[in-house]
């Protein structure tokens, strides 16, 4: 055995515990640092927190005035509706009472130009006679179509939907309308698959009548189609003209009221001597095919006619029955 001197193994016994000691004091420091990390990474997740905190708050807050605002906004929304919807209730039952009050003496002016006529009168007063009558029959459909609009937009008028045997309506209306266009030296071409359609038949005759008077009216030659065909399980009807044709950019104006188009209001190339409507009978036709849920459609080009197409659901019932 190797003996060391005394102060040797002395000095070496205390480097290990130095050594030791400072692994240790470096383990704790290590701790130190790594727990004051960890509390400074928590107070910064704090701080954000209350600062987003106070964010959230304030889009709250103002998220609330908005939606109070919005709240206060439909108020006044479905105020002005019932408002307007009271006002044309009150427009209709008014139109409806005038429009009485005003045609008992158009009748009763009719009735006497009718005996006029009845008399030996000259040519001139004949002429006379019968201009006054067209004019009364103008001032009678003026009010009528008015009353009608009236009735539509209040939702009065409710179509009573059933089978229509579409044979029979387009071959009244051939009927009807032949001699009209015949005037004119027109022809009227009407076709029709033998088949029913879906829908209200009074309205559906209404629609039709006014896009053949229209038709017709501006028409200076060649001939007016009524034309009806299968398309996809419906039945696309359409009234086609070789008249002056429409701009593509009036096309989505006709169907208001009041517009004639330019061709209509200048030179309409066929409108009667006694000068074209005041521009109501597609707006009827437009609010008719709304309420029977009849897609409406228009192609026309200048100098090429014009075509509108109602689109009607097939019925499954037999042409012959309604």
């Amino acid at each position: 055995m190797t003996l060391h001197p005394p102060g040797l193994a002395g000095e070496a016994s205390l480097r290990r515990r130095i050594a030791k000691l400072e692994r240790i004091n470096a383990a704790l420091m290590a701790h130190v640092e790594r727990s004051t990390d960890q509390r400074g990474g928590a107070y910064a997740l704090f701080q954000t927190a209350i600062t987003l905190e106070g964010r959230i708050r304030t889009r709250t807050e103002e998220m609330t005035a908005l939606m109070h605002r919005l709240e206060r906004s439909n108020e006044a929304l479905a105020a002005a509706k019932d408002e307007a919807e009271t006002a044309n209730r009150s427009k209709t039952r008014f139109l409806a009472a005038a429009s009485h009050d005003l045609l008992q003496p158009l009748n009763a002016a009719r009735l006497s130009i009718s005996a006029l006529a009845d008399l030996p009168l000259g040519p001139e007063a004949s002429l006379i006679g019968a201009r006054v009558e067209r004019g009364l029959q103008t001032i009678e459909d003026l009010i009528k179509t008015l009353l009608d609009i009236s009735k539509l937009d209040a939702g009065i008028v409710r179509p009573q939907v059933r089978p229509v045997a579409l044979p029979d309506l387009l071959a009244g209306l051939a009927a009807s309308f032949t001699p009209f266009a015949a005037r004119k030296g027109l022809r009227l071409l009407v076709r029709s698959p033998d088949l029913a359609v879906l829908s209200d038949g009074l309205l559906l005759r209404r629609i039709l009548q006014n896009l053949l008077s229209n038709a017709i009216r501006y028409t200076a030659s060649g001939g007016v189609a009524l034309v009806a065909r299968r398309r996809a399980g419906a039945v696309r009807i359409d009234v086609m003209d070789s008249g002056c044709g429409i701009a593509a950019d009036e096309h989505a104006l006709v169907f208001d009221e009041f517009y004639r188009g330019s061709a209509a209001a200048g030179d309409s190339g066929g409108a009667e001597a006694d000068g074209p409507g005041l521009g109501l009978g597609l707006s009827i036709v437009r609010r008719m095919a709304l309420a029977l849920d009849h897609p409406l459609a228009l192609a026309s080009r200048p100098g090429h006619g014009t075509r509108v197409s109602l689109t009607v659901p097939e019925s499954d019932a037999p042409a012959g029955a309604e």
